[in-house]
């Protein structure tokens, strides 16, 4: 036991400390939900119940005009337009 009374774990955090991270986490949890929530109702997003904040950066990213591979290889999509034009030929020929 520590001096000013509070007891330290074998991983050397307080049991205070213990206590807020995991009020932090909870707290974190509960915002994401509600973003997915918000997603889920107004944006139109088909997320589902488990998903992740990966899952939410995958369509965020295909709407954005990105490609996301299964393996989380991530690249821009460009259609690219080939223009050909043919030049009339010169009057001097």
């Amino acid at each position: 036991m520590k001096r000013d009374g509070s007891s330290t774990s074998s991983s050397g955090r307080s049991e205070s400390d213990k206590e807020r991270t995991k009020l932090r986490e909870r707290q974190r949890r509960a915002i994401t939900t509600r973003i997915f929530h918000g997603l889920r109702k107004y944006g139109g997003y088909q997320l589902s119940p488990r998903s992740d904040i990966n899952q939410v950066l995958r369509e965020l990213a295909k709407e954005a005009g990105w490609v996301v591979e299964p393996d989380g290889t991530t690249y821009r999509y460009k259609v690219f337009k080939v223009e050909i034009s043919y030049w009339p030929p010169s009057p001097c020929n």
